[in-house]
């Protein structure tokens, strides 16, 4: 009932166990969803939109082991920068989005990737759908 009524959603949380929580509840409400995460030196982002893309769970299936890492203290900055530009791109008509597609920053090396994703129909949050 928190996000209902919201325009979008962005993830900035620390375990998957809540963005999988989160992820549910946008498919079932249809919120765009803005996902980042950090993890050591890299950074990840993508823009989800409900029934048109791969959910978080098309991408990463099952939970990886919760532990305590030491993130890059810039990479959060640069990944949070890069989904507020999301956002602003979404709700401002302008493509392209980071749709069906997962951005990978390595704040070491200072390289990007961008990794084509698909729906999974074997997806136990979407379905594929």
């Amino acid at each position: 009932s928190l996000l209902k009524g919201a325009d979008g959603v962005v993830d900035c949380l620390d375990n998957f166990k809540t963005r999988f929580i989160l992820n549910d509840a946008i498919l079932k409400l249809r919120i765009p969803f803005f996902h980042g995460a950090c993890y050591e030196f890299e950074g990840r982002a993508t823009t989800i939109i409900p029934g048109r893309t791969p959910c978080l769970r098309c991408i990463i299936p099952r939970s990886p082991p919760e532990k305590k890492v030491p993130i890059m203290g810039t990479t959060p900055g640069t990944i949070g920068t890069i989904q507020a530009t999301e956002v602003i791109k979404f709700f401002s008509g302008i493509d392209p989005l980071l749709t069906g597609k997962l951005l990978v920053y390595d704040s070491r090396y200072f390289t990007y990737e961008l990794i084509r994703i698909e729906k999974n129909p074997e997806c136990p949050s979407c379905g594929g759908q």
